[in-house]
């Protein structure tokens, strides 16, 4: 050990450039995962926050519906079974149906999602997004319809709208509604295709006073998709009471687009880990080999006085090991302390088109750098791992130097 620290010592500008190549990498590897952890934590945030909640509990499709939701032809049950489940902190009944908007000889197709109007704060910001007229109220027999849709149609406060419902479970329905308020949606897509009733009058199109295709779930304690380990438990508590006839999805079967983002997301990490660390194992292999050829007379006459190859071997991983340990530590030190200067001046502020969509969804529009201690010990362990098998071979070169050789050897 004192062997290694006096070379370390003595041809210090190669330790440092070591030192560095452990460093580095972990360093960028550490601010990599902050990264990517806060943008599926906003890409969560947006996606449960918006619709889908953190699960639903949805009826078994027992005969293909198309593009329309199984009905619940009465949650009731549902409810009940969702009421034993501690742990819930908020829930609501949504009816979502395919219909027909009318007006004169304008027609088109669109969902309309009935909802709880005093109870959706914690899924929709749509209170917030009137720019016409007034949200809704469960009492209300009018409709609220985007931007798009109303100047495709040519509606305004007041006008009627024929809705013909045309759920394969309902048959067809027929609603005249007034439009009491026009919001300013997110998307141009869900401005086009979403009109929002009541509940109550949703049903009415449905021509079933009990009818719902959602109970949409919040679960207590849940910030992000770190979380998914409650998420799954709350989901299997709830399976196992509910009664025949239903089914809950999670919030990744809800976001097939997340479900998929997620699972190109580890092999891209892992592609770029086996780069960082590639190169770092380059630099740490070529220095010590540098290393040992600088040292093969020093090295030739320890083994001719009787040093084992073992101990010679022990020598330069002893120097590796040092080396490993410190940039390990320094570069998880410098990493951490990064997302941490960052996070306390408030995160990244975002700009263009991805800020003005946070803002349009209620998230402000700052990217918050966040990591994990596991992730952490798993970029500095990952990498101390391959400088220590990088270090190996210029060791067991060391430990094979015949001594007579070793010591006629000239640079």
């Amino acid at each position: 050990m004192k062997a290694a620290i006096r070379h370390m010592m003595r041809n210090r500008r190669r330790t440092i450039l070591t030192l560095l190549a452990v460093l580095i990498p972990i360093y960028f590897l550490i601010v990599m995962f902050g990264f990517i952890n806060s943008m599926v934590q906003d890409m969560f945030e947006s996606s449960t926050r918006f619709d889908t909640g953190h699960m639903q509990i949805r009826a078994e499709e027992t005969r293909a519906t198309g593009s329309a939701l199984p009905l619940m032809n009465d949650p009731a049950d549902a409810l009940a079974a969702l009421d034993s489940i501690e742990g819930i902190e908020w829930s609501t009944v949504r009816l979502d149906l395919p219909a027909l908007a009318s007006v004169g000889d304008r027609t088109r197709t669109v969902f309309v999602r009935g909802v709880v109007p005093e109870e959706i704060d914690p899924i929709s910001n749509m209170a917030d997004r009137i720019v016409e007229g007034e949200f809704l109220t469960s009492t209300s027999p009018g409709v609220l319809v985007g931007e798009e849709l109303a100047e495709l149609l040519d509606l305004g406060l007041g006008d009627d709208m024929v809705l013909l419902g045309a759920h394969p479970e309902a048959g067809l329905g027929a609603i005249r509604a007034p439009i009491v308020g026009i919001f300013s949606a997110p998307e141009a897509t869900i401005g086009r295709t979403f009109v929002y009733a009541s509940l109550d009058t949703a049903r009415q199109l449905a021509r079933n006073d009990t009818a719902a295709t959602a109970i949409v779930i919040r679960v207590d304690g849940v910030v992000g998709p770190q979380d998914a380990a409650l998420m799954e438990r709350k989901a299997e508590a709830l399976r196992a009471v509910l009664p025949p006839g239903f089914e809950v999805q999670d919030w990744l079967e809800l976001l097939p687009v997340m479900d998929g983002y997620m699972q190109i997301l580890t092999p891209m990490l892992l592609i770029m880990a086996i780069v960082f660390f590639g190169l770092g194992a380059l630099v740490v292999v070529n220095t010590l080999y540098l290393s040992v050829m600088e040292r093969t007379r020093e090295i030739g006459l320890i083994i001719a006085l009787g040093a084992s190859r073992l101990r010679v071997m022990g020598m330069v991983l002893a120097e590796a090991g040092i080396i490993t340990v410190a940039g390990a530590f320094y570069g998880a030190l410098v990493g951490v302390g990064i997302i941490l200067i960052v996070e306390a001046f408030g995160g990244i502020p975002l700009w263009g088109q991805m800020a003005a969509y946070m803002r349009e969804i209620g998230i402000p529009p700052v990217l918050h750098i966040s990591i994990t201690a596991p992730q952490v010990l798993l970029s500095a362990g990952a990498m101390a791992i391959v400088a220590m098998l990088a270090a190996w071979m210029p060791a067991w070169r060391a430990s094979k130097l015949e001594p007579m050789e070793a010591m006629r050897y000239v640079e």
